[in-house]
C-alpha cells in the first residue's frame, strides 16, 4: 500500500513530471555535510527550477538553502566550511555569476561580476582566490547613430576551428573557448592565467599547497592528436608559462586528483584511436616530474567514473559493471575494493580527504528514485533525504528482471526486462525494445528520466526490453569497442536476439513488436525499421538515417576523422551507414520521428529526411520538432508533450 493506506497505481506522466532531479553534490572538508542541487519542473511557469539543499551526514533533516526562484548550480563549500559558493543568474545578469552564502545566516551575496561565461570554479586552499573556468565575453553589439546599442542587429558568426558546433552552444567562435582566470576574493579583481585561442581548458584543480593549477587542454580536434587531452600545469600567478606534462587519451567525465605531496595526479584515460568514442575510462596516474602515465592495473577492463580524493592516497570511484553502478575504493597501492554489490546504483559522489570520513552519494535502484545517501566504509548506504518519497511510495513499480539472449554470431547480450502488470500467466503481450543512447552507456538497475519512459510503456501494457547491446559499457573494453566504424551491425544483431528471445520465451506476441530510442537509440531504431518488417510501430528520437547529411552539421567531426575517415575517402562505409535513407523504400513500420530543433548533437535533419522518405512511400509517419530545444528536451511542457505523443503513437499502431 502507498503512504497513508492509499493503493499504489501504475506510473503516470504526472508521476514522471513530479520526480525531482539531484545533482551538483559537494562535501565539506570535514566530511560531515553535503550540499546539492534539487531540480524540479514548475509546470505553471513552464520552466525548471533549481535550489540548493544541505544535509548532515551525521543525521538530521535536510535544509533548503535557496528558494528555487533563481537558478542555482555547482555548489562548493569554502575550505573552512562556513560558506557555500554557487553559480546563479539573478536580476539583470545575462550570464551566471558566483554567489556566496554564509551558513551562519543571511542572504546570498554576489561575489563575481565578470563578463564571460563561467563554466566552473574552484576555491584555493587558503580561500583567498577562486579559479574560474570562463569563456571570453561575446562581442559588443554595434552602436547606432545616437550611440545606443542596436540590440536587434545581429553580428556575423565567424569560425576558424576544425570543430565549430557544440550542442547547447551552437557555433563555436574564438570567444567560446574556455580559459582559466584567478579571481581575488578580497579585491574582486581578475587575473588571466591561460590563453584560449584554439583549445578549451577544463577539469582545473589547485595543487594542495595552492601554488599551482593543473588542467586539461582539450585537443580533441587537433588533427595531429585527435581525442587528446593535454595534462598541463601552470604556476598560479600572472604571466606564468604553462608546462605540458603529458598528452593523454581523452575520457568522458574527466577529473584530476592531486597527490598530497604534489608529485602526481590521478585521472581518467581512454583508449584513443578508432575506438576512442567507445572506450571505457580507466583510472591512471601521471608523474608530474617526467610525464610518465600508467593505467592502474586493477581498473583495466573496467569502466571507471567519478574519481574523488578520500585522503591518504585513497581514491573513491564508481564502476560500471553489467547493469550495475558499483561504488569502490582504490587504495594508495592501487588495489581495488568494491564496497557493495550495486543493488543501488551510485550516480554521483563526493568525499573528504579527512581520514575515515564517509562519502555522500546520489543513488537509485529498482523502484527507488534518486536520493542522497551516506556511503560508509563498509559499503552500507544510509538514506539521508526523501525528495522523491511521494512518487516512490505511490507508484506500483514494475518488477525489473535480468535477461540474457544469444545473437546469431554467438554474442551473449544482457539486458533488463519489464513485464506489464496484470498480464495473464502465459499470455503473449505486445513487446517493445527501449534502446539506450550513447552507445557507451548502459541500462542499469536505477530509476532515472530515461528508464522512467520504459516504466511508463510497461504501464501501458507492453513488455519492455532494455538490452545492453555491443557498444554498451559495463562489459569490458572489447565489448564496448565492437562498434568502432561498424554501426548498425553487431548492435542490431543483439537487438534482434533480444526480441527473438522474448518471442521464444512466450513473452512477446510476434505480431505486436515495436522499438524506440533516443540519440544512438534512435539511430539503432532507424537501422531496425529498414531491416525488420516485423516491427509494427517505432519511435526514432534524435536519430539519423543518412550520415552524409550530418557531416559538417553536427558536433562529431573528431569521430568522423578518427573513426570513419572522411566521406570522400571511405565512401562505401558512409553509404553502408546511410542504409536507412538509401533503402527507405524497404521500411514498412509506422514511425514517429522527434527531436530538438536546436540540436547540434544529432540534428533534426536526421528525422526530417526519413520522415520525408516515408511520406513519399506511403508509410504512416509523423515528425515532431521542439523549438529552441537541444539534444535533451528541457522545457516541462515539451517533456510532457513528448511522453504523451510516445504513448499515443504506440497505442494507435501497436495495440
Amino acid at each position: 500500500m502507498a503512504q497513508g493506506g492509499a493503493a499504489r497505481h501504475a506510473v503516470t506522466i504526472a508521476d514522471i513530471m513530479a520526480l525531482r532531479s539531484l545533482s551538483g553534490l559537494d562535501c565539506a572538508a570535514d566530511g560531515r555535510r553535503a550540499v546539492y542541487v534539487v531540480g524540479e519542473a514548475d509546470l505553471k511557469a513552464d520552466k525548471r527550477r533549481s535550489a540548493l539543499w544541505l544535509t548532515d551526514l551525521e543525521g538530521g533533516a535536510p535544509l533548503q538553502l535557496t528558494s528555487g526562484e533563481d537558478s542555482a548550480s555547482a555548489p562548493a563549500f569554502s575550505p573552512d566550511g562556513r560558506s557555500i559558493a554557487f553559480l546563479s543568474k539573478r536580476g539583470k545578469d545575462k550570464l551566471a555569476q558566483v554567489w556566496l552564502l554564509d551558513l551562519r545566516g543571511g542572504e546570498a551575496r554576489k561575489l563575481t561580476d565578470v563578463k564571460g561565461d563561467i563554466a566552473a570554479f574552484r576555491w584555493s586552499p587558503d580561500a583567498k582566490t577562486l579559479l574560474l573556468t570562463i569563456s571570453d565575453p561575446a562581442p559588443e553589439p554595434p552602436k547606432g547613430d545616437a550611440g545606443k546599442e542596436e540590440d536587434e542587429r545581429p553580428l556575423p558568426v565567424v569560425v576558424d576551428d576544425v570543430k565549430f558546433k557544440q550542442d547547447g552552444v551552437g557555433f563555436i567562435t574564438a570567444e567560446t573557448h574556455a580559459h582559466l582566470e584567478l579571481f581575488d576574493v578580497a579585491t574582486r579583481t581578475e587575473t588571466r592565467l591561460t590563453a584560449s585561442d584554439s583549445f578549451d581548458a577544463g577539469a582545473a584543480e589547485w595543487s594542495p599547497d595552492g601554488k599551482y593549477v593543473a588542467y586539461l587542454a582539450d585537443h580533441s580536434t587537433d588533427l595531429s592528436d585527435l581525442g587528446g587531452q593535454w595534462l598541463t600545469v601552470v604556476e598560479a600567478r600572472s604571466g606564468a608559462a604553462p608546462r605540458l606534462v603529458a598528452k593523454l587519451h581523452g575520457a568522458p567525465g574527466q577529473a584530476l586528483v592531486w597527490s598530497a605531496d604534489g608529485a602526481k595526479i590521478t585521472h581518467l584515460v581512454g583508449p584513443g584511436g578508432k575506438a576512442d568514442q567507445y572506450g571505457q575510462p580507466h583510472l591512471a596516474e601521471t608523474i608530474l616530474a617526467n610525464g610518465a602515465t600508467r593505467v592502474l592495473p586493477a581498473t583495466a577492463e573496467i569502466f571507471v567514473s567519478a574519481p574523488v580524493d578520500l585522503g591518504g592516497g585513497q581514491i573513491g570511484v564508481v564502476l560500471a559493471e553489467d547493469r550495475h553502478e558499483v561504488p569502490a575504493l582504490v587504495d594508495a597501492k592501487g588495489a581495488l575494493r568494491r564496497l557493495n554489490d550495486g543493488t543501488l546504483s551510485v550516480l554521483a559522489q563526493c568525499g573528504s580527504s579527512m581520514p575515515g570520513a564517509p562519502r555522500a552519494v546520489i543513488a537509485s535502484g529498482d523502484g527507488k528514485p534518486a536520493e542522497i545517501y551516506e556511503l560508509t566504509a563498509r559499503g552500507d548506504l544510509k538514506p539521508l533525504t526523501s525528495h522523491n518519497k511521494a512518487v516512490a511510495d505511490s507508484v506500483a513499480w514494475t518488477k525489473v528482471e535480468d535477461f540474457a539472449a544469444t545473437a546469431k554470431d554467438g554474442n551473449e547480450v544482457h539486458g533488463l526486462l519489464l513485464r506489464p502488470a496484470g498480464a495473464a500467466p502465459g499470455a503473449k503481450v505486445p513487446t517493445m525494445l527501449w534502446i539506450h543512447g550513447g552507445p557507451n552507456a548502459q541500462d542499469a538497475h536505477a530509476v532515472d528520466g530515461y528508464s522512467m519512459i520504459a516504466e511508463l510503456l510497461a504501464a501501458q501494457g507492453y513488455a519492455v526490453l532494455m538490452p545492453n547491446y555491443r557498444g554498451s559499457s559495463g562489459r569490458g573494453d572489447a565489448y564496448a569497442a565492437a562498434l568502432a566504424a561498424d554501426w548498425g551491425n553487431k548492435d542490431v544483431a543483439d537487438l534482434h536476439a533480444s526480441l527473438d528471445w522474448a518471442v521464444a520465451q512466450g513473452i512477446a506476441d510476434p505480431a505486436r513488436l515495436g522499438a524506440a530510442g533516443w540519440s544512438y537509440g534512435g539511430i539503432l531504431t532507424d537501422f531496425l525499421i529498414v531491416r525488420d518488417n516485423r516491427l509494427k510501430a517505432a519511435l526514432s528520437g534524435a536519430g539519423e538515417g543518412n550520415i552524409f547529411a550530418l557531416f559538417g552539421v553536427d558536433q562529431y567531426i573528431q569521430q568522423y576523422a578518427q573513426e570513419l575517415g572522411a566521406p570522400w575517402q571511405n565512401t562505401d562505409l558512409w553509404m553502408r551507414l546511410s542504409e536507412p535513407l538509401m533503402h527507405a523504400d524497404r521500411i514498412k513500420t509506422p514511425t514517429l520521428f522527434m527531436g530538438g530543433i536546436a540540436d547540434d548533437n544529432v540534428p533534426l535533419i536526421g528525422g526530417q529526411q526519413l520522415y520525408q522518405a516515408l511520406k513519399l512511400t506511403g508509410v504512416p509517419t509523423r515528425l515532431v520538432g521542439y523549438p529552441e530545444e537541444n539534444h535533451g528536451i528541457a522545457r516541462p511542457s515539451f517533456q510532457r508533450d513528448r511522453l504523451e505523443r510516445i504513448v499515443d503513437w504506440f497505442k494507435h499502431h501497436l495495440n
